[in-house]
């Protein structure tokens, strides 16, 4: 009986391992180019969207959220302090909720079009960050009326809420990582 316990113990841990190890890759369902120190958001195939969704990657490219600088370097910043992500840092403006806040949400128009601005924020700060080249909290923020605006037009004529977010995701999780390139020491940076 103990030989069993652990090997399934021996087991776990190994299936846990291989999904840690896949997990940031299967994540990672995104594509980027560089150019001129501009990293550009590859967008999805149209044809594997519908026109809605179609319609919302197209204004989103239209309005720069596929596009941003690539970090020149990295920043020096103290693992134990530095912000991970947005909704580490205070002072936003009060209506900014952290997207895990929304996951209670009954009404899916109220969850997913308060993820939709959130990301669209949270993208605008990471930016901020980017082009300050600055890994504290003084420029991961942005401004929410200017989400809230941005919002409203990607989604105009839209009343499907489910494809409210998945544009904002891809793009707020593609930058992230160019943040998280900058001020994290582990990582490479592409200068590319």
């Amino acid at each position: 009986m103990m030989k069993r316990k652990n090997t399934t113990k021996t087991l776990l841990l190994a299936c846990a391992a291989v999904a840690a190890m896949t997990s940031p890759v299967i994540a990672q369902t995104y594509k980027t180019q560089s150019d001129d120190g501009v990293r550009h958001l590859v967008p999805k195939d149209e044809s594997k969207q519908n026109a809605f969704g179609n319609l919302i990657q197209s204004r989103a490219i239209d309005m720069g959220f596929f596009q941003w600088p690539i970090p020149s370097k990295k920043v020096a910043a103290d693992p134990a302090t530095r912000p991970l992500q947005v909704s580490s840092c205070v002072g936003h403006n009060p209506d900014y909720r952290p997207a895990p806040e929304f996951s209670s949400e009954r009404d899916l128009q109220v969850r997913k079009s308060g993820l939709a601005k959130t990301f669209l924020y949270e993208w605008a700060a990471y930016e901020n960050a980017i082009t300050e080249l600055d890994c504290t909290c003084n420029t991961l923020m942005a401004d929410w009326p200017t989400a809230v605006a941005a919002f409203d037009a990607l989604t105009e004529g839209v009343d499907n809420p489910n494809f409210f977010t998945p544009t904002p995701i891809m793009a707020r999780d593609a930058i992230k990582r160019d943040y998280d390139r900058m001020c994290d020491i582990t990582m490479l940076l592409e200068l590319e």
